[in-house]
């Protein structure tokens, strides 16, 4: 069967990994591997340490974009949870991948902010630290995204996801 890349973007604490690990979750239960890149994961890995100015964002994208199109060109679901902030970083994955679902996880920055266990919303807003999307970085909603989700447990969405990639690993659409 065909690799599916399925990223998962939106603003930090969106969601994104929660989400990722319940579609994980439900894929291996119907007997399907799926591999899971989070961005926060493969940055701690990475070296040397990726930074977080413009150039070093596109590199580190363009690694995890084409990182993640490498292990589903062996037949894998690879899910991604990667802020991945500009369209550019997306459309990067989805030009490599074999077969490519976005999924964007729509939370209002309030909501976001409020989940924020890292505190980066805080810290931006009291100046200590800058370039976050979705707070001082500018975040680039998906066009036409191929599934919306409010985040974490949204039952309908994981429905959807799971349906595209089995139609993608068949070969269709």
């Amino acid at each position: 069967m065909k690799g599916v890349l399925v990223w998962f973007t939106g603003r930090p604490s969106s969601g994104k990994s929660t989400l990722a690990a319940v579609v994980r979750d439900e894929l291996e239960q119907r007997g399907t591997k799926a591999v899971m890149l989070d961005s926060d994961d493969v940055r701690a890995v990475i070296r040397p340490k990726p930074g977080y100015d413009a150039a070093a964002r596109d590199a580190f994208y363009a690694t995890l974009a084409e990182l993640a199109a490498l292990v589903a060109g062996q037949g894998f679901v690879v899910l991604v949870p990667a802020t991945g902030h500009r369209r550019e970083f997306r459309e990067r994955a989805r030009q490599a991948a074999p077969a490519f679902v976005e999924v964007y996880v729509n939370v209002p920055a309030e909501e976001a902010e409020r989940r924020d266990a890292k505190g980066l919303y805080a810290a931006v807003r009291q100046g200590k630290l800058s370039g976050v999307p979705g707070a001082d970085v500018e975040y680039q909603v998906p066009e036409r995204p191929d599934v919306t989700s409010s985040g974490q447990d949204d039952r309908p969405a994981i429905a959807r996801i799971i349906e595209m990639i089995d139609s993608k690993r068949r070969g269709q659409s």
